[in-house]
C-alpha cells in the first residue's frame, strides 16, 4: 500500500459524522471525569513516548479488517509549542508522515526522504496528530468541554467520548493501561458502523528513544 492510499482511507475516515449531537450536551459521568482527572495526573510531565501500534479499520463493504503496523515517537519539550511525532507504518509497505514546528510531512520507503504535505494532507496529518497528542498529555478541562464522558465499566480503565460538535468519529473509546501512565488503545467509532482501531504495545514513557525514532 503507498502512502497515498493510506492518505485516501484517513480522508475516508474524516467524512462528517450525521449523528445528532443534542444528546452530546448531557452531563458527565462522575466516574469517568475522575478516570480522565487520575490519567491527566499520571501524564503530566511525558517528555518522550515511543511504542509500536497495529491500525485496523473495519468497514462494512469489506468482508476483513484493513490492517498495519508500524510504530510511534513522540518527543515535547516545555519550551517547544509544537511535540515531534513520527508515525511510521512497516508493513504493509513502509510509509507514513513526521510533524514537527507544526509542519506535516510524507514519506514513503523511509523517513529521510519526507515531502512536505499539500494542504489538504495537512489538514488530515493535524487532525490525526491532534488526536493523538491529546491522549499523551491530557488536559482534562479541555477534554471534558469537547466531548460528554462517559465510563461503561466502572472496574475498567475505560471511557467512552462523545463530541460536542461535528466530527469525523460519533464515539471514542480510549482504554488506559493499569497504571494510567498511556493509552493502550484508542477505537474511532462512525454513525454508519465502520470503526478505527489502534492498539499500542511496547510503550517506553520519558526514556531514550529507540534509533528508529531519530530518522
Amino acid at each position: 500500500m503507498r502512502c497515498c492510499l493510506v492518505l485516501i482511507l484517513m480522508l475516508a475516515m474524516c467524512r462528517p459524522c450525521a449523528a445528532a449531537l443534542e444528546e452530546n450536551d448531557a452531563p458527565h459521568d462522575p466516574a469517568a471525569v475522575l478516570l480522565l482527572e487520575e490519567a491527566a495526573r499520571h501524564n503530566a510531565n511525558i517528555a518522550t513516548l515511543s511504542a509500536r501500534f497495529r491500525q485496523e479499520k473495519k468497514l462494512s463493504i469489506l468482508m476483513q479488517p484493513l490492517t498495519s503496523q508500524g510504530y510511534l515517537c513522540v518527543t515535547r519539550s516545555i519550551s517547544a509549542p509544537d511535540a515531534r511525532l513520527l508515525w511510521a507504518y512497516t508493513s504493509p509497505a513502509p510509509s507514513g508522515f513526521i510533524y514537527e514546528n507544526g509542519q506535516g510531512a510524507l514519506w514513503e520507503t523511509n523517513p529521510a526522504g519526507a515531502r512536505p504535505a499539500a494542504p489538504q494532507e495537512a489538514q488530515v496529518i493535524t487532525a490525526i496528530v491532534r488526536h493523538i497528542l491529546a491522549w499523551i498529555q491530557i488536559d482534562a478541562s479541555v477534554l471534558q468541554q469537547t466531548y460528554r464522558l462517559a465510563r461503561p465499566e466502572k472496574n475498567l480503565p475505560i471511557l467512552v467520548l462523545y463530541p460536542r460538535q461535528q466530527s469525523f468519529f460519533a464515539s471514542l473509546e480510549v482504554e488506559f493501561t493499569p497504571l494510567l501512565d498511556s493509552v493502550r488503545q484508542l477505537t474511532f467509532f462512525e454513525a454508519n458502523g465502520d470503526t478505527v482501531r489502534i492498539m499500542f504495545t511496547d510503550i517506553q514513557v520519558n526514556q531514550s528513544l529507540p534509533e528508529r525514532c531519530s530518522q
